[in-house]
């Protein structure tokens, strides 16, 4: 028998920089919402959104002490995605599952691709039947903008097929977001390398940016408390569309441009260094949200200014011990 245990823990980490306030509409009080991943750097953004909206939250993670402590009254149960009796159990009388647990990483994933398939895709169908078993009335899903040819990509995009299949089945709503390239305070420094903590790191430092390929790639950057509050409106909207939209901002900005703003706000001289494309990547990529879909869902919403969303981004890191900076910038071999 598993057992989903309160988690008495303590408060949350201080953000240094606050973003612009939420106004909460339609607060579904004492309604209850599971996120498969809580503790990890997005379903942490999830969780936080959800609470300021009155709903009772369990977090589903395998780790107990990623992220630091939950806040006051989340329950947590430590369990595997794979684990599907443990997922029901931890479903029973939810009325809404956010789905953020994953196996992350673009090269990471070469030696492992039976892992990833394992989490990624067993691991989302057994949530979906989990869900289904539990009488949860709906699912939520993130994917990715691209199908590139890495494992990772490959399987997120196996995963967003069958979600749809399931949502067409009418067995239960499920309903998907294509997530662009999340950023903000508490995203992890690795194992996965990914583009803010890395160069946030270097820049504090006062190492140089190391970019791959020309760096004139362009990504559509979100702040992780827009992209929490654009997942919750959408998770919590009447409208459970049966197709995949876009979640970024409709802007787009070149890798050197995001390593030149961080340069610059940290008051970096060692600049920006170019190497070779990593395998699975492909040069000249320009993913740039078409927000149009998603509006129509969510409405009208602003998203908070890329300076004051990088300012609070690097404030956290900041606030690091130097040695874990200078620990990642070695574990990425950087040093």
């Amino acid at each position: 028998m598993h057992t989903v245990r309160r988690w008495g823990g303590g408060q949350m980490a201080p953000v240094l920089v606050e973003a612009q306030a939420v106004e909460s509409v339609d607060l579904r009080v004492d309604s209850t919402a599971v996120v498969v991943g809580g503790r990890g750097f997005l379903g942490r953004a999830i969780v936080e959104e959800l609470l300021q909206r009155g709903w009772d939250v369990r977090v589903i993670d395998p780790s107990s002490g990623k992220g630091g402590d939950l806040p006051s009254g989340v329950e947590h149960l430590a369990a595997s995605i794979l684990d599907r009796g443990a997922l029901v159990e931890a479903f029973a009388g939810a009325d809404t599952v956010y789905h953020l647990a994953g196996k992350l990483g673009t090269s990471e994933l070469d030696d492992d691709i039976e892992g990833a398939v394992e989490v990624n895709v067993l691991g989302t169908v057994r949530l979906f039947e989990a869900a289904v078993d539990a009488g949860v009335r709906r699912v939520f899903y993130p994917t990715k903008p691209n199908v590139w040819a890495n494992t990772y990509t490959i399987t997120k995009y196996a995963s967003e097929r069958l979600a749809a299949l399931y949502h067409r089945s009418g067995r239960i709503e499920i309903t998907s977001l294509r997530y662009f390239n999340a950023y903000g305070p508490g995203q992890s420094l690795g194992p996965i390398r990914k583009i803010f903590p890395v160069f946030a790191a270097c820049a504090l430092r006062g190492r140089p940016l190391q970019i791959f390929g020309d760096g004139e790639q362009v990504v559509d950057m979100i702040y992780s408390r827009d992209l929490a509050r654009l997942t919750v409106e959408f998770g919590t909207s009447d409208a459970v569309p049966a197709e995949t939209y876009d979640c970024g901002t409709g802007r787009g900005m070149t890798v050197n441009e995001v390593a030149e703003a961080i340069n610059k706000a940290v008051g970096n001289r060692a600049g920006i260094t170019h190497v070779a494309m990593r395998k699975g990547e492909v040069p000249g990529t320009k993913l740039v949200a078409d927000t149009t879909e998603m509006l129509q869902v969510v409405g009208a919403f602003d998203f908070t200014p890329w300076d004051v969303a990088l300012g609070a981004s690097l404030a956290w890191y900041a606030a690091l011990p130097k040695r874990v900076l200078d620990d990642a910038i070695a574990a990425h071999g950087l040093d």
